[in-house]
C-alpha cells in the first residue's frame, strides 16, 4: 500500500527526563498496558520504543524515548548516543512515517535546572526546527486539591526560561488497582482522557524532507557539545528529615555545632545535603521550600502516632510524590522487615518511588526496639 493511500499514522515523540513518567503517560493514553514502566526499557540516550494506539478512529504511533540524563547516569557513550540519534531521524523519516506530528514534553518539575531547558531545545529546535506543536505534560498531581490549579499557579515558570507550550495537561500516572480510593480512580480517568485530547487536538502533519535527517544530526550534535558537562557538575539537592537528631553534631573531641549544607559525593554523583524539621503542615513556609532531588525520611520502629499522617505532610512539603524517597527505618533489624513497616504504617496512596532500609536506634537503654519488645 502507498503511502498516499495507506491510512494516515502521525507520530507522537515524547520525550522527558527519567523518572518523569512518559511511559505511563502512554499506557494512559493507550488506556492499555503497552510500554513498560521503567527506565530499562529505554534507558540509553535517544534509544526509544514505538507503540501504535487509536484515538477516535485516528491512528497515532507514540515514541517513547530516552533523554540526556538517562541511561548509566548521564554517561552514556557519544558512539552510541549517536547511534541511537541516527536510528530514531531514520525512523521518523522512513517511507512508512508520516513526519513528526506532536511533541509532548513529560516533566514532574520546573525546578531551574539545565536538563529541563536543555531536553526541550534539542527535541523541540534541533530535532523538530521549531515546525512542530509541542505541549507538557506535569505528572504527579495525584494529591494536588486540583491538579488543573497547578497550572495556573506554575505554568508561569516555564515561559519565564524561554519554553512556550501549544496546550499543557495536568495529571496522575498512578495506576488503577484493588483499593485505591474513588477520588485517586476518577483523577485516573480524567487524566487518560485529558491526555487523548490533547494528542487529537495539538497533533498536526509535518512531513520531513531528505535535508532534514543532516540538519537535525548535526544541530543536535552541536547543541550536546556546546553545553559539554555543565550539567553533571552542578550538585542534585538531597534533603533529610530526621526528627529525633539532634541538629547539633561533634565535629570533634569536645567540639559540637551545627552543620549547614554541605556537599556529598553519594554513587559517584555530587549532592548538595540540606537537614530540615518535620514540616507542620504541607503548605507552611511553601515559598521559601527547597526543591530536592532525593529524599532520605528517618522514622522510629515504635513511633506509630501519627506516622502515616506526618510522612504524608513531609512528602506533599517537599514533592516526595516526585522525587525519589528512602525511608530509614530505626530500631529494625534488615530490609525486609523495614520494607513491611513501611507498606503498614506509612505508605499511602499516591506516594511516589519508595525505597526502604533499615537503621539501628538510636539507643534507648542500651536496646533496639525488637529487643525492648521481646523484654
Amino acid at each position: 500500500m502507498s503511502k498516499q493511500t495507506r491510512p494516515l499514522e502521525r507520530n507522537v515523540v515524547i520525550f522527558g527526563d527519567s523518572g518523569s513518567g512518559k511511559s505511563s503517560v502512554i499506557n494512559a493514553i493507550a488506556q492499555t498496558q503497552l510500554a513498560m514502566t521503567s527506565s530499562s526499557a529505554t534507558g540509553c540516550t535517544f534509544a526509544y520504543q514505538r507503540y501504535r494506539v487509536e484515538i477516535s478512529g485516528q491512528t497515532f504511533v507514540l515514541f517513547d524515548t530516552a533523554g540526556l540524563n538517562e541511561g548509566t547516569a548521564g554517561t552514556v557513550p557519544a558512539a552510541k548516543a549517536d547511534e541511537n540519534l541516527k536510528s530514531l531521524l531514520n525512523e521518523l523519516m522512513s517511507p512508512r512515517s508520516d513526519g513528526i506530528g506532536l511533541l509532548v514534553y513529560c516533566v514532574r518539575s520546573t525546578r531551574a535546572r539545565r536538563a529541563l531547558i536543555r531536553n526541550y531545545n534539542i527535541f523541540y529546535s534541533a530535532i523538530c526546527r521549531k515546525k512542530v506543536p509541542i505541549v507538557v505534560v506535569v505528572t504527579g498531581l495525584e494529591n494536588e486539591p486540583n491538579m488543573e490549579s497547578w497550572w495556573g499557579a506554575n505554568g508561569k515558570e516555564f515561559k519565564s526560561r524561554g519554553m512556550h507550550f501549544e496546550d499543557h495537561a495536568c495529571v496522575t500516572t498512578l495506576h488503577k488497582h484493588s483499593g485505591i480510593s474513588d477520588v485517586f480512580t476518577r483523577r485516573i480517568e480524567e487524566s487518560s482522557e485529558s491526555l487523548r485530547n490533547l494528542v487529537v487536538k495539538n497533533c498536526s502533519d509535518w512531513v520531513v524532507d531528505d535535508s532534514w535527517f543532516k540538519q537535525s544530526f548535526t544541530a543536535v550534535r552541536n547543541m550536546i557539545s556546546d553545553s559539554g558537562n555543565s550539567e553533571r557538575s552542578l550538585p542534585s539537592t538531597l534533603i533529610i528529615c530526621d526528627s529525633s537528631r539532634n541538629e547539633e553534631v561533634e565535629i570533634a573531641h569536645c567540639i559540637r555545632g551545627t552543620l549547614k549544607p554541605y556537599f556529598a559525593r553519594i554513587g559517584g554523583d555530587t549532592y548538595q545535603v540540606h537537614r530540615v524539621p518535620a514540616p507542620d503542615s504541607p503548605s507552611s513556609n511553601a515559598e521559601r521550600r527547597l526543591e530536592g532531588d532525593l529524599l532520605i525520611y528517618y522514622v522510629r520502629a515504635d513511633e506509630l502516632s501519627a506516622a502515616r499522617q506526618k510522612f504524608y505532610t513531609f512528602c506533599t512539603a517537599y514533592r516526595g510524590n516526585v522525587v525519589p524517597v528512602v525511608v530509614v527505618v530505626k530500631g529494625l533489624d534488615d530490609r525486609q522487615a523495614a520494607h513491611q513497616w513501611v507498606e503498614k504504617h506509612i505508605t499511602y496512596d499516591g506516594a511516589g518511588r519508595l525505597f526502604s532500609t533499615f537503621a539501628p536506634a538510636e539507643e534507648v537503654g542500651g536496646l533496639s526496639h525488637s529487643q525492648r519488645e521481646e523484654s
